[in-house]
C-alpha cells in the first residue's frame, strides 16, 4: 500500500511556489537554508561561494519572496 502525501496547506504552497520562481542563484540557497536547515557557512562550502554572498543572497531572496507573497504578511 502507497501512501499519499499529506495535502500541502495553500498559504505554503504559495511559499513554495515562490520559492521555486525564484533565479536558481536565490532559490539554491533558500532551499538549502530554509528546507534543508544548512548554516551559511555550510552552504558557502557547498555551493563554492564566499560566505557573505551567501548571506548576501538570502537577504535578496527574502525582499524578492516578501515582495512575490504580498509584503507585511509574511514578515519574520
Amino acid at each position: 500500500m502507497i501512501e499519499q502525501p499529506a495535502p500541502v496547506p495553500q498559504d505554503h504552497r504559495d511559499v513554495l511556489e515562490a520559492v521555486l520562481s525564484l533565479p536558481r542563484k536565490y532559490k539554491d540557497v533558500v532551499y538549502l537554508y530554509f528546507y534543508e536547515g544548512y548554516t551559511a557557512p555550510q552552504i558557502s562550502k557547498i555551493l563554492r561561494k564566499n560566505v557573505n554572498t551567501v548571506y548576501t543572497l538570502l537577504t535578496r531572496s527574502k525582499k524578492m519572496l516578501k515582495t512575490k507573497l504580498g509584503g507585511d504578511d509574511y514578515e519574520e
